[in-house]
């Protein structure tokens, strides 16, 4: 089973291959400019928000694509449990095998207390 990609890194991935396309860069080319030069593949992995980032490759991926690292990171903060309902209701109702409806209003009870 894959594993779920982290919002924080989809978002940062995103902002990566927004920021190499308006670079015009590759993937393949913006891995070369890394120290050590990294594979399109794993530049793909960060785009996709699959591979977590270490904090010395995000500087020099800012640097490469000649932005500030805060225009790769997100400008929001992580979402709260508020917002994560539905990963709660999905949770619920795999492991504990309780019926849809009866998992959100669990989840729902639990964003009050």
């Amino acid at each position: 089973m894959a594993a779920k990609v982290e919002p924080f890194y989809a978002d940062v991935g995103r902002r990566i291959r927004d920021q190499r396309n308006k670079a015009g860069f590759t993937q393949e080319q913006l891995g070369r400019l890394l120290s050590p030069p990294t594979t399109r593949v794993s530049v793909a992995n960060i785009k996709g928000g699959n591979q977590r980032i270490l904090a010395h490759t995000l500087v020099q991926l800012a640097t490469a694509l000649n932005v500030q690292v805060t225009d790769i990171l997100p400008q929001r903060p992580e979402p709260s449990i508020a917002n994560n309902n539905a990963q709660i209701t999905e949770e619920l109702v795999t492991k504990l095998g309780i019926s849809v409806s009866a998992a959100k209003k669990l989840a729902e009870k639990a964003k009050k207390t």
